[in-house]
């Protein structure tokens, strides 16, 4: 039994048919790199002059083994074009994320458990930087963030569509669906 609103104890886990049932359709297999490969072909960042911030909360990235690391490896690879990087997560979301982030692990910050930690840590940080002129690239979900818009483009990768703020879509220059560029980038295998 959990208390208070984090994830529960099963959320790091993909569930699979039992043995008892046929599954109908595939099961998928996302290659780490070509996630990463298709959220860069997108050209993700702006034609801006302004610096590139990257703000992810890692708590709206949940997923299985292998999407994880594949989502990982696609905050890395945009990390790498960004000025700024800042993650940020409940201990269980950044302690998953760690072994994944390569350089950019010093960048992960662990809130405690609570509703939004995670974002108001995201936006202090970007408080701290002072930027007035700058574009956001943010990996959520969440409509906070929809203020980010008024400092200049506002490019959402958004963790999946269907849950995504109806402000932070209206504010965004661009929204992507991690879930759409996953089954662009996947290889059907038989369950």
């Amino acid at each position: 039994m959990g208390l208070g609103d984090g994830p529960g104890e099963w959320d790091d886990f993909e569930w699979f048919p039992s043995g008892g049932s046929r599954s109908t359709g595939a099961s998928v297999v996302v290659d780490d790199g070509a996630l990463a490969a298709l959220v860069l072909a997108e050209g993700i960042w702006v034609e801006h002059d302004a610096p590139r911030i990257l703000l992810v909360d890692l708590d709206n990235l949940r997923a299985g083994p292998a999407r994880w690391a594949a989502r990982m490896a696609a905050v890395v690879a945009l990390a790498r074009q960004a000025d700024h990087v800042v993650l940020a997560g409940q201990d269980g979301a950044v302690r998953r994320a760690r072994p994944h982030l390569a350089e950019f692990v010093a960048d992960a910050v662990t809130v405690p458990q609570g509703s939004d930690l995670a974002d108001v840590a995201l936006l202090e940080a970007v408080d701290t930087l002072d930027l007035p002129n700058a574009q956001a690239l943010v990996v959520s979900n969440d409509g906070i963030f929809a203020e980010l818009a008024a400092c200049g483009p506002l490019v959402v990768l958004s963790p999946g569509g269907k849950a995504l703020s109806a402000a932070l879509a209206a504010a965004a220059t661009r929204v992507l669906d991690i879930q759409e560029l996953e089954r662009r980038g996947s290889v059907p295998v038989e369950a």
